[in-house]
């Protein structure tokens, strides 16, 4: 993607806020740096680099953003899901950033996710210099998490926090199941909006969530009371052309979204499902789409439920190592099958099964889809065939 040049006037209000926030940073004066620095962040332009950046003539946003995320965090000492988020933003644009990698790894440690914490801070080992303040620190992180028991936050912790923070929830995670209306027709929607509607379970577990925040500091009406106006959050957009090509033919679909924002989270708090017919079979193929929190956390509902056949967790984790099962994800995909659409399949139904990883690029808005899904994918893509017409 081409940069956008910003001009002196933008460049030159970009650089007199830093300096300010700047000064008030080393001053720790945190609200009035914060004030600064975000109103010079919400100068440049989303989703591109510009011209002065690539220049110096003001800093990567990176930066700015890092330095936030440190405030936010209390240089790493307070989860805070605002300044996770920030860390991750950081990433975008740098995703080599060391000062990002290490607060955010030094934050997941000390709140015992050593997984992501060994991710990070490996990053920050790769790209240091020996010379750096926080070279030592860095390989203490390292050398402890060994030693270092798991609490309970879940393996892919920052998508998490990210997404509770974005829903503004208190208490669990407001992430539910919703599905069309049985009576609504869904032809020509294989690239195109499908407006989708909380199961009675989801709005009375949603509503729940809602009363307990209304009642500890953060109003909030009932879900009934917020679905009607905000029906636009629950309308999936369908690109399935861009993942499948046009061999499939669309049935019926389903997804797991977050209250409050509904559909407007990054790609990798997603979780699409798709019931579709094979265009050269005339079968039945479901698809599923997810980013591995969601995906997390619907593996751990669904397991909750005795009376399906998938009991084994699809990731695998002690400590550092991370895997998960092929096997696995296909049960979980044929449970989602009886779950969101009636259909009660077994593995013998099977014809053919592939996952591809995705890995949603950089600030252009792209994705690499490619084969063999990798744990640094922000999204995993499963396509099963059937034989059942």
């Amino acid at each position: 993607m081409e940069a956008i040049n910003l001009g002196e006037e933008k460049t030159q209000q970009i650089a007199q806020l830093i300096n300010f926030g700047n000064e008030n940073y080393d001053k720790e004066d945190k609200k009035a740096a914060i004030e600064a620095l975000s109103t010079a962040i919400a100068i440049y332009p989303a989703n591109t680099k510009t011209v002065e950046e690539i220049n110096g003539d003001i800093p990567d946003r990176s930066v700015i953003l890092t330095k936030l995320g440190m405030l936010f965090t209390k240089y790493g000492n307070q989860l805070d899901p605002i300044g996770v988020h920030l860390f991750k933003q950081s990433s975008i644009y740098n995703d080599n950033d060391i000062e990002a990698n290490y607060y955010l790894g030094k934050l997941l440690f000390n709140n015992g996710n050593v997984y992501e914490a060994n991710s990070y801070l490996n990053k920050v080992l790769d790209n240091i210099d020996k010379s750096d303040k926080l070279y030592e620190s860095t390989k203490e992180f390292l050398d402890d998490i060994n030693n270092q028991e798991e609490q309970d936050l879940p393996i892919f912790a920052t998508d998490f926090v990210i997404g509770q923070a974005l829903s503004h929830t208190m208490l669990n995670s407001p992430i539910g199941t919703f599905k069309k209306m049985s009576f609504d027709k869904i032809e020509r929607k294989y690239d195109d909006r499908v407006q989708l509607f909380p199961t009675d379970n989801t709005k009375e577990n949603l509503n729940k969530i809602r009363e307990f925040n209304s009642n500890h500091g953060f109003k909030q009406s009932s879900f009934d009371e917020f679905l009607p106006a905000n029906l636009p959050l629950f309308e999936v957009k369908n690109e399935l052309s861009l993942f499948l090509g046009e061999g499939y033919t669309l049935i019926d679909q389903g997804a797991e979204i977050y209250d409050v924002c509904g559909i407007n989270v990054p790609p990798e708090l997603t979780f699409n499902f798709y019931k579709l017919i094979n265009n050269e079979t005339n079968n039945i193929s479901y698809l599923l789409l997810s980013g591995k929190s969601p995906l997390e956390i619907k593996d751990e509902k669904v397991r909750a439920d005795d009376s399906n056949h998938h009991q084994k967790e699809i990731f695998d984790n002690y400590k550092t190592n991370v895997s998960y099962s092929d096997d696995a994800m296909k049960s979980f995909v044929l449970a989602l099958a009886k779950e969101y659409f009636d259909d009660n399949l077994s593995e013998d139904n099977i014809d053919n099964s592939h996952i591809w990883g995705i890995r949603d690029t950089n600030f252009d808005q792209t994705f690499d889809k490619h084969e063999d899904f990798d744990l640094k994918d922000s999204r995993v893509e499963i396509l099963i065939d059937t034989n059942k017409d």
